[in-house]
């Protein structure tokens, strides 16, 4: 009789002891969906466990989303999981100092002791730090090597017979534009060239995408992230993990140590000839940590750290994104890829005049002068978010602004890009469709006010066709986020952007790209980058481009 006492005396205060850390959670449950909210919970809880998987959860929360309101909060033992799709909450949350961090389920990340991960004060003084080495000068000063390594890149696709007739695998055309975007990533980020645009024998460029795939499972299931519980339940997983991180940690810690020793002679050098080697100077990624290493500011661990990650992210993010511009490329293969042909052929006059178009050397004046290419790159970028979801930790209590919420501390923030860059109310009847004329004609429409209002104020009534058009005018400037925006944006956005223009107008030069594969049939996943699950299903039809073709 007493133990049983006892037993209801400890559960009683423990569930007590739960209640009260919940509190400020259930507080704001209420707050943003009443009692909807609480009574929608263990609903909420049962779809979130049978999804938890990268294959399954960006479909789910696709097909789900629409029968819940949102913002939507889950509570999720002790903290509370808030569910963000709009534009302003979007941009609330971007620029809250109270959300600046990354969340603890983004420890299932391999290389995440660098920038990427970095929290707090940390981030802050590492980004500082880090700035320099993306100036505009900087990335502006790589164009020769992003051409040279499109230049090869073209000659591998060129020489690939499989290329001549028949549709080739969207994973082959991926793997050997990732090689090349890798090899672009050595050259400007660590000032090495590896040689893997023609080859890759070691399995690098595999082996990074591999890691990620692990970790987003990781992400999802954070328990593994626990290397014992992950040997136990996943072994072959945790072995396939391991070997792979291992050949990348020390891939990458052969060129930061050979570099290293001789960034170190050459100072030596300098400052044996009077030269300061502490001045300002233009550097690279890997000189400036070099510098602040010796600076005292870094060691060489860490110095391995922010080079494996920079690396990682550099390469990922850039290779994905221009797949998917190509994707969508092929599956609209008429008016786009013409109009896309003549804008080049306007800017590059006299290139390929031949039977074979000749690769131009594509410059940032021309770049600029690409206004369609633009409008086709962010219509991709868009419909095609390249990394759908983004994750935020919460340091401190903190109010949504304009509403009656309050999110608690250690709350995670789900920001759902993927979707927001997709919806009707933001993008029109046709938000799923591939229409880059969208962001010509927004380029042509007035400047609106911060909140995406008409500053015009006029209240004259208007026909359907204006209130369409005004509807445009009125997207909110965090509607479309291609790589992040507030407090803690890319610090690559701009390296990001050239790289993919510039391979894109070399592979638009010289081949012809088609696909008999639909964007409406694809089956998202979230795999930390836009991945599909159906990707085995997509093939395309890639032919040298042939100049008397236009004039047909």
């Amino acid at each position: 009789m007493h133990l049983y006492v006892a037993l209801w005396v400890c559960g009683t205060a423990l569930a007590l002891l739960l209640g009260w850390q919940q509190r400020k959670c259930w507080r704001l449950i209420w707050q943003l969906n009443g009692w909807r909210g609480v009574a929608q919970q263990p609903i909420l809880w049962f779809l979130l466990c049978i999804n938890l998987h990268p294959n399954s959860i960006l479909e789910r929360v696709t097909q789900m989303r629409k029968y819940f309101q949102r913002p939507l909060a889950i509570l999720v033992g002790t903290r509370v999981l808030v569910y963000i799709d709009d534009p302003a909450g979007m941009e609330s949350i971007l620029n809250a100092p109270e959300c600046l961090d990354k969340t603890f389920m983004q420890e299932g990340f391999f290389a995440k002791r660098g920038l990427l991960h970095a929290r707090g004060q940390k981030w802050k003084l590492r980004r500082k730090q880090l700035n320099p080495a993306f100036s505009h000068n900087i990335v502006a000063s790589f164009f020769d090597v992003f051409n040279a390594v499109g230049n090869q890149m073209v000659e591998q696709f060129a020489s690939q017979p499989h290329l001549h007739g028949r549709a080739v695998k969207f994973t082959d055309a991926e793997d050997m534009l990732s090689r090349a975007v890798l090899e672009v990533s050595c050259l400007t980020v660590m000032g090495t060239p590896t040689n893997f645009t023609q080859t890759d024998d070691a399995h690098i460029a595999s082996s990074y995408k591999r890691l990620l795939e692990i970790s987003a499972i990781r992400v999802v299931k954070p328990w593994l992230q626990i290397d014992l519980l992950h040997r136990l339940l996943a072994p072959e997983l945790y072995a396939e993990a391991e070997k792979c991180n291992q050949l990348l940690v020390e891939f990458v810690a052969g060129i930061v140590q050979s570099k290293h020793r001789n960034w170190q002679l050459r100072t030596a050098l300098s400052e044996g000839a009077g030269e300061d080697s502490t001045a300002w100077q233009r550097r690279i990624f890997i000189e400036q940590i070099f510098q602040l290493a010796a600076n005292g500011e870094l060691t060489l661990q860490e110095i391995e750290d922010e080079a494996q990650s920079m690396v990682l992210v550099s390469f990922e993010t850039v290779s994905n994104s221009i797949m998917l511009a190509l994707l969508c490329l092929a599956t609209h293969k008429g008016d786009c890829q013409q109009r896309l042909r003549a804008e080049i052929a306007s800017v590059f006059p006299g290139q390929g005049q031949g039977s074979t178009p000749d690769a131009p050397h594509v410059g940032l004046e021309q770049l600029q002068q690409l206004r369609y290419l633009d409008a086709f790159v962010s219509e991709a970028l868009r419909l095609l978010a390249t990394v759908p979801m983004n994750l935020r930790h919460v340091s401190r209590d903190f109010q949504l602004p304009g509403r009656e919420a309050v999110v608690p501390q250690n709350s995670i923030i789900v920001l759902d890009t993927f979707n927001m860059q997709r919806e009707e109310e933001w993008w029109g009847d046709n938000a799923k469709q591939f229409d880059p004329q969208r962001f010509l004609d927004q380029d042509d429409q007035p400047d609106q006010s911060p909140e995406g209002e008409d500053i015009s104020g006029s209240s004259i009534p208007k026909t359907n066709g204006q209130q369409k058009q005004q509807k445009q005018q009125r997207r909110h400037s965090y509607s479309f986020l291609p790589f992040s925006k507030g407090l803690r944006s890319c610090i690559g956005r701009r390296y990001g952007l050239f790289i993919m223009k510039v391979f894109l107008v070399k592979l638009i030069v010289a081949f012809d790209f088609s696909s008999d594969f639909q964007l409406d049939q694809l089956q998202f996943v979230e795999n930390i980058s836009l991945k599909f699950n159906n990707v085995d299903d997509i093939f395309l039809a890639i032919q040298p481009h042939q100049q008397n073709q236009d004039a047909t």
